[in-house]
């Protein structure tokens, strides 16, 4: 079985006026809830996998202040279409699996496959997805899903995912 999980799809993220936006990240919306829609019609779990800072987070030295727990920007964008019972995992760390109970999760639902959406492509969804894999996850990313800061670091991240984590790009 498998299940989407949906990297940092949140306001700082996504909007122009967020504390870091991804220029492409608005861009991968209607694809992103496509997705969504093909999960629900097969019952499978749709998670979200949210940065979620306190207010003196150690990360804030490499990336500034962004994603801070309670705050707007830490809200998962308005325009995917997330139901009551989508799952949220709240991280501190580029990778989902970093000191959450993501990996809790996808083993009592009995998931052997993540699809892996949302932003950065090099950051976030780079290290949820060498995570997954050390866990023994199939990896597949959905090119059409992800972003990046710019496109060099887009390309290099997917390649990477592919020959060295083995992961599905599709």
């Amino acid at each position: 079985m498998k299940a989407l999980l949906i990297i940092d799809m949140l306001k700082d993220f996504v909007y122009e006026d967020g504390a870091l936006p991804v220029p492409k990240a608005v861009d991968l919306v209607p694809f992103i809830n496509r997705e969504i829609r093909k999960f629900r019609n097969e019952g499978l779990p749709i998670i979200f996998v949210c940065d979620s800072h306190s207010e003196d987070d150690e990360e804030f030295k490499l990336w500034g202040k962004h994603c801070i727990k309670g705050t707007r920007g830490a809200e998962i964008v308005d325009e995917l279409e997330k139901e009551e019972n989508d799952l949220i995992i709240e991280k501190t760390r580029y990778s989902g699996f970093y000191k959450t109970n993501l990996n809790d999760v996808l083993k009592e639902k009995g998931i052997e496959e993540v699809v892996l959406t949302g932003v950065l492509t090099d950051v976030c969804v780079l290290y949820t997805a060498a995570d997954a894999m050390f866990r023994g996850y199939g990896v597949t990313v959905l090119k059409e899903g992800v972003a990046s800061i710019n496109e060099e670091n887009h390309k290099w991240a997917l390649k990477h995912m592919k020959e060295i984590l083995k992961a599905k790009i599709v």
